[in-house]
């Protein structure tokens, strides 16, 4: 099952310029966020799998000065896979299993002159295991999947440092905003064989820029996003090659039906540029369009009930086309000092040639303002 590899669903979706306003004031506005997120997915005729994810991420963001914020966070997944075939008459299951600790994050963001600019420093703590023993490749393969978008889509993949400026301004009735980094990421061992033997793995540097703009609707906001992301060539052993660029499209419309009802709508295209393999033949391009509507409706003590329906689509290159459609809602409860989100979701659709159902719970917990 391949992917849109080197490019996380958070990132597919997240295209905030990173100059959103900075309003905390001192250690005591400090945040702490957790939840678990189960994610499960079924595939039948002609395969018969099932992949599962439990991952409990922790977050927390302190205030160091009014223009300074520190952020730290990391997870713990559980991952299983599951493959039944056929040998003879009798159904024989083999599991790859995957868990512990993820890499652990570590971001210092300093505003200047009222988030007009805003400076990031971030790095990436080896905390999480890099090196993919035999027995769990088949479950790290399919966690990998952009399209699929587990919780935890890798849990390790060495020290790395990522610096980045963005600033914002209006623009009459519009605020305009721009947005660049660059990550370097050091050699680490991502896969070892049978017999111990390791493949070092050099990853190349990302450049990414993104910009965007917005502007009143309604209640609500229209917001346009472009974000452009460049990779230098991967090194594995003595072989080089490269994944391609990506290019990500977003756009979102949200306003108010009245009576205490708001609705939002999301749609992102992710395209991936032709690369080049290690055989230096070149890889297959592929592009990933979402889109999703969810409504907000307030009910008693202020609580907020989203139900939402969002559609996927994969085409690949010499892979055909895959389909994914999912109904939820979530519940959000807001007490200002604390916050809770149960959230479920029920997901149909097709990957390569297969179909698929699947489930996903989530419970996010927020505790400080």
């Amino acid at each position: 099952m391949s992917s849109l590899t080197r490019f996380g669903p958070g990132v597919a979706i997240g295209l905030a310029l990173a100059a959103s306003p900075l309003s905390a004031q001192g250690i005591g506005d400090s945040q702490v966020r957790f939840g678990p997120q189960f994610v499960s997915y079924s595939f039948s005729a002609p395969v018969n799998e099932k992949i599962t994810q439990l991952a409990i991420p922790i977050f927390t963001s302190v205030p160091i000065l009014r223009s300074l914020t520190i952020d730290v966070g990391t997870a713990y997944a559980m991952t299983r896979f599951e493959r039944q075939t056929l040998s003879g008459t009798t159904a024989v299951t083999t599991t790859s299993e995957l868990n512990g600790l993820t890499d652990t994050q570590l971001r210092a963001i300093y505003s200047v002159g009222q988030d007009l600019l805003v400076l990031t420093a971030g790095l990436n703590i080896p905390t999480g295991s890099a090196t993919i023993a035999p027995g769990e490749l088949a479950a790290a393969t399919v966690i990998g999947s952009d399209f699929l978008s587990f919780p935890v889509s890798g849990f390790g993949s060495g020290l790395g440092m990522t610096g980045g400026l963005a600033f914002a301004r209006p623009l009459g009735s519009w605020n305009f905003g721009f947005g660049a980094s660059l990550r370097y990421a050091g050699e680490y061992e991502p896969f070892a064989d049978a017999s111990g033997t390791a493949t070092k793995f050099q990853p190349g540097p990302e450049y990414r820029v993104r910009t965007g703009i917005d502007h009143p609707f309604g209640t609500g906001r229209v917001v346009f996003g472009l974000t452009w992301s460049k990779f230098g060539d991967d090194k594995a052993n003595a072989a080089s090659y490269n994944t391609g660029d990506r290019y990500i499209g977003s756009f979102g419309l949200s306003n108010s039906l009245g009576n205490g009802t708001d609705w939002t709508f999301a749609l992102w295209n992710l395209f991936r540029t032709s690369g080049t393999l290690i055989d230096q033949s070149a890889s297959p391009r592929a592009n990933i369009t979402n889109a999703s509507l969810s409504f907000g409706v307030r009910g008693p003590a202020d609580m907020v009930l989203e139900p939402s329906v969002e559609t996927r689509v994969r085409e690949e290159q010499g892979a055909g086309t895959s389909f994914l459609g999912t109904v939820g809602t979530r519940l959000v409860v807001n007490r200002g000092g604390w916050a809770i989100v149960p959230g479920f979701g029920f997901s149909v659709g097709t990957m390569q040639s297969s179909t698929l159902t699947g489930l996903r719970g989530s419970l996010a917990v927020r505790l400080g303002r």
